[in-house]
């Protein structure tokens, strides 16, 4: 019940603290513009064609080589997307932990001004990145064990059908464990003040696989319901907007829904850290009336 009960929670305290959702709707406003101007859905390559006679057989060949001024476009496109990959890091690095923490003061009874949200995020922001760069090795080594049973299994087809399916279903929950992981990390570090409480993630999740599991999946389906709202939208406006203007315009359109994902994800994770707290509170109380001979 953990995880439903969270993952109920979250919306709860996306309406009732809309300041959440303005901080993440800053940093996507933020992004939008310089994603399409540093990051352009197009590339201009054309790929080039030579033919080479053989006898009396002409032969096509096509390649991918690039001439000078096409090398130049890739690497401008290379520094425009390193750019905005940095700055993107850094600025969802302050406001994750500004949500985190805004979540957190609110479910305390606390008033934080918005102002004093977004200073906290800057100062803690390179505790968040080292945290979110270690979670994220983690997460691929997690993952890319839950891929050696598949792999396995397309090695000894038609055998190895069953090491697939195996395979399937381990990435699966493994990907939901590690998915509530991440979520639980910065709001342990926003409550506790240290890097090393981050960490504590792992006690807290394995102690409580099943909701975990729980959690991670539930996390899944509100990304997939928001993303299949924002999509079309995208879609219909590059669609009728071809220029460079559409990409700007899709990009702000799409911003309120990404502010919603990452508010969504973020919330959740404060939810569900708190959810597991009270659990665990229970259970300690529980063991302290079984020592005393009084079960319930």
């Amino acid at each position: 019940m953990g995880a439903v009960d969270a993952f109920v929670k979250t919306f709860s305290l996306i309406l009732a603290n809309k300041k959440l959702y303005l901080l993440a709707l800053i940093l996507t406003l933020i992004l939008a513009p310089m994603g399409a101007y540093l990051v352009p859905n197009e590339i201009p390559f054309e790929q080039n064609q030579t033919s080479i006679q053989k006898g009396s057989v002409i032969v096509e060949e096509y390649g991918s080589l690039l001439n000078e001024d096409e090398m130049d476009v890739f690497l401008q496109l290379m520094k425009g997307l390193a750019v905005y990959l940095l700055i993107s890091i850094v600025l969802s690095s302050i406001f994750e932990y500004s949500v985190a923490k805004g979540a957190l003061a609110y479910l305390a009874g606390e008033e934080r001004a918005l102002r004093d949200l977004i200073l906290d995020g800057v100062r803690h922001f390179p505790g968040v990145f080292v945290i979110n760069v270690v979670y994220s090795l983690i997460a691929f080594t997690f993952i890319g064990i839950a891929f050696i049973p598949i792999v396995a299994g397309v090695l000894t087809l038609p055998v190895g059908g069953v090491l697939i399916l195996v395979g399937i279903v381990l990435l699966i929950l493994i990907g939901a464990l590690v998915t509530s992981l991440s979520a639980l990390a910065i709001p342990l570090y926003a409550d506790r003040g240290s890097i090393g409480a981050a960490f504590e993630a792992f006690g807290l999740v394995f102690r409580n696989v099943l909701s975990s599991m729980g959690f991670g999946l539930l996390v899944w389906v509100g990304i997939f319901g928001i993303a299949m709202v924002s999509a079309p939208i995208a879609f219909i406006t590059e669609l009728f907007l071809t220029s460079d203007a559409g990409t700007y315009v899709s990009a702000l359109l799409q911003a309120p829904f990404n502010a919603l994902l990452s508010t969504f994800i973020w919330v959740a994770g404060v939810a569900f850290y708190r959810e597991l707290q009270r659990m665990e509170e229970l259970k300690k109380v529980d063991e302290e009336l079984a020592e005393l001979g009084m079960d319930f």
